[in-house]
């Protein structure tokens, strides 16, 4: 049943690689979002084998999905530590989750979204032809939520996390009331709720608010804020960093895969929340393999961040053969062990280096 599952996915994607191509085909001035939409369809037809997919193909596997991210860059070869870890690889295809902001009525925003889906096409197109036989493009998080039915759900659990932010608002309507500028939020946040919110990559905690939403505003320059207060600004960046990371465990809980992030202020989050949840929250959520995901999910960060400081030259087949032939992923994990409460980062990155050194000597 294995093969064939495997042949059914290799044949989605055939067939998913034929729809991008058609879309590509089209001027950039002429195609609709009504057309890209044919995206989200295709996905919807084809839900029923990926999740069969998950149940057999890669039940009791560890496969690692490339997530929280806008593109696969085959070009990057920074990347490849992705290929380290794991015996199957998925990018989350963000193009569904894209389509899904649309009907913000901010044209400034649309039109850079739309460019982005245009230019995610291009790159999914070299992903599909360029990769074959290492990565498979399935849109997990979007698949989860039409697979659970839960989407409503999962707002209401983001705004629930959000509003616990605060000492003395319950709900969003409140928030909405209460905090129009800064010094509205630094009042009525909670103090040691705060320390966990970050707003960007490099965002610093110890700076004042106000630099900080300045700093934002300059970092998000493509979205209008002109007509934004301060709370909404703070709204729309902290619900939506705490919405992507239960999408995130949303679709390690369905699917069992390891989410691999490369950046931080995402991975922040998700280890963030996944710790949250798994002790206030448990009933709400089907938690299955968060906990162990999250540990490994840590590691390829680390990894990732320090494969990127070193100049590994090799073709990808080369890197992947260099790997297995020194037993990398058994090493790494056998030094580290399985418990994601007993490690510092000083001694996962001691960790990675030790064995990526062990690469580049053989």
């Amino acid at each position: 049943m294995n093969n064939t599952l495997l042949e059914e996915l290799n044949i989605v994607q055939k067939n998913y690689l034929s729809l991008l191509k058609e879309l590509n085909m089209i001027p950039q001035d002429k195609i609709s979002f009504d057309k890209i939409d044919s995206l989200n369809v295709f996905w919807y037809e084809n839900r029923n084998i990926v999740n069969l997919a998950f149940e057999y193909l890669f039940k009791e596997k560890d496969t690692y999905c490339f997530s929280a991210a806008t593109i696969f860059d085959v070009d990057d070869k920074n990347q490849n530590s992705f290929f380290l870890l794991g015996d199957y690889h998925i990018f989350d295809d963000p193009i569904p989750s894209y389509l899904n902001t649309l009907g913000i009525s901010d044209k400034v925003y649309s039109k850079k979204m739309k460019m982005i889906i245009l230019n995610t096409i291009k790159d999914n197109i070299r992903i599909i032809e360029e990769m074959k036989g290492n990565i498979i493009i399935l849109p997990l998080r979007y698949l989860s939520v039409i697979l659970n039915q839960h989407h409503k759900e999962f707002d209401d659990i983001a705004k629930k996390l959000f509003c616990n932010l605060f000492m003395d608002i319950k709900n969003i309507e409140e928030y909405k009331q209460k905090v129009v500028t800064i010094d509205n939020l630094v009042e009525h946040l909670d103090k040691q709720s705060s320390q966990s919110i970050l707003l960007f990559d490099g965002d610093n905690p110890l700076e004042t608010w106000k630099l900080r939403m300045q700093k934002y505003k300059e970092e998000n320059d493509y979205f209008d804020t002109s007509t934004l207060s301060s709370g909404d600004i703070f709204f729309l960046s902290v619900f939506g960093h705490l919405r992507q990371a239960l999408a995130l465990i949303d679709m390690t809980s369905t699917f069992g895969v390891i989410p691999f992030i490369r950046s931080f202020i995402p991975l922040h989050y998700y280890v963030l929340l996944a710790s949250i949840l798994e002790h206030n929250l448990k009933n709400e959520l089907r938690f299955t393999q968060v906990n162990d995901s999250c540990w490994k999910t840590k590691v390829s960060y680390f990894l990732y961040r320090e494969f990127r400081e070193r100049e590994f030259n090799y073709s990808l087949e080369e890197l992947k053969q260099k790997a297995n032939s020194i037993d990398f992923e058994d090493k790494v994990f056998s030094d580290l062990g399985y418990s994601p409460d007993i490690q510092e980062i000083s001694t996962i990155i001691y960790v990675v280096n030790k064995y990526l050194d062990e690469i580049e000597k053989s």
